[in-house]
């Protein structure tokens, strides 16, 4: 023990004692790696896209997933079209759902298109992302579904419209919060020149 005590206390005298000694010198930074190129040529995205003619659903949404996790610029038309002919129902449910994400004013158009589809599934998906969007600009064809012969749809219809009237509501607060906080500064400014 005493053995290990005094080889240690000689290590650290030397060490303390001979401070020349380089210190490790860091690694080198890392090489600057630039951009990887696109992961899909165009030839392989037309594929994709020739896809979305198949006759498997699966395959189907497969493909438009694809199209929009890689921010295909084609994508709001292929959307679109998907939502007007698919022949499932699903599919088209789940087009809806993409298209909440979607930041363009082209999915509205195609949502309210979605208003009129046969299935009531999809028309109450429709309703339900014009109210996740809030622009109450649609509510005329929101309206109009108040007269569907699916009581969900009435009722989802009617649950839009009041998010509709919901985000008017709290647009409009914001707004008369701020009028009053303009005014009562300018009351004060004015209070204080005098």
């Amino acid at each position: 023990m005493l053995f290990i005590f005094l080889g240690a206390a000689s290590f650290l005298v030397w060490d303390h004692l001979h401070p020349e000694r380089a210190a490790v010198a860091p690694p080198p930074p890392p090489a600057i790696v630039q951009q990887p190129g696109p992961v899909f040529s165009e030839d392989e995205i037309r594929k994709v896209r020739m896809s979305l003619q198949d006759a498997d659903s699966s395959v189907r949404w497969a493909a438009i997933q694809l199209l929009f996790n890689i921010r295909d610029p084609q994508l709001g038309p292929s959307l679109e079209k998907m939502l007007a002919e698919d022949p499932d129902p699903e599919v088209r449910m789940k087009v809806v759902t993409l298209f909440k994400g979607r930041e363009d004013l082209s999915r509205l158009g195609a949502l309210v298109r979605g208003l009129g589809d046969y299935d009531s599934n999809v028309r109450i998906a429709s309703l339900q992302a014009l109210g996740d969007i809030g622009d109450p600009s649609v509510a005329v064809w929101v309206t109009a579904l108040l007269r569907d012969t699916e009581p969900p749809v009435r009722i989802e219809a009617l649950r839009t419209l009041g998010r509709f009237q919901d985000k008017r509501k709290a647009e409009f607060k914001i707004l008369a919060d701020k009028l009053r906080a303009d005014y009562e500064d300018a009351v004060r400014r004015a209070a204080a020149r005098r």
